[in-house]
């Protein structure tokens, strides 16, 4: 028994050990006195003494067994602390994927929308140029220059959150939050 420790058999053993000499004791003495109100009395002294014996060895075991608990409650609460901190590192790792998933879809979007943004430039200039060739020179300069201060402008804003640290975010029209469509 794990629980169960050599001073509380040794507590045992001498609890034992004394009732059964103060048996032998009380049945000497009965016997030699031989009357029956002796027998009687040392019957009663017996049965004390076995209650009294019975108490000691509820306490006795008792004590034991707060010892284990106590001794279980320290060990379980390390390893519910141990299953804590294991619970908060996969925890942390399962955020750190995630916030890498995101990452990495976020430079896709953005690629797209790179992408996107510098075919529109791309075809407005040539328009622009299509239509300075077939003259429509105004209407085809005011198109070209009105494409390359878009352009500028995109790249202007790239560079202002670069050199601020902030991640370039996507130029794609933004959805309405749900709260916003629910109070339409």
């Amino acid at each position: 028994m794990k629980g169960l420790r050599l001073s509380g058999i040794f507590r045992f053993l001498a609890g034992i050990l004394l009732v059964q000499v103060a048996t032998a004791l009380l049945v000497v003495t009965a016997i030699r006195l031989d009357t029956r109100e002796a027998w009687l009395l040392l019957g009663l002294f017996a049965l004390t003494l076995g209650l009294v014996t019975a108490f000691w060895f509820g306490t006795i075991a008792s004590h034991a067994h707060q010892e284990v608990t106590a001794r279980l409650r320290e060990q379980f609460s390390r390893e519910r602390e141990k299953i804590k901190v294991r619970a908060e590192r996969e925890k942390t790792k399962v955020i750190q994927k995630s916030q890498q998933q995101l990452e990495k879809e976020r430079r896709k979007t953005q690629a797209k929308a790179n992408t996107r943004v510098t075919l529109m430039f791309t075809g407005l200039v040539a328009a622009g140029g299509l239509m300075v060739f077939t003259q429509f020179m105004t209407f085809g300069l005011l198109l070209m220059t009105g494409a390359g201060g878009a352009l500028a402008g995109y790249m202007l804003r790239l560079k202002q959150q670069m050199l601020s640290g902030k991640k370039a975010q996507p130029v794609l029209p933004r959805a309405k939050s749900p709260k916003l469509i629910a109070k339409e």
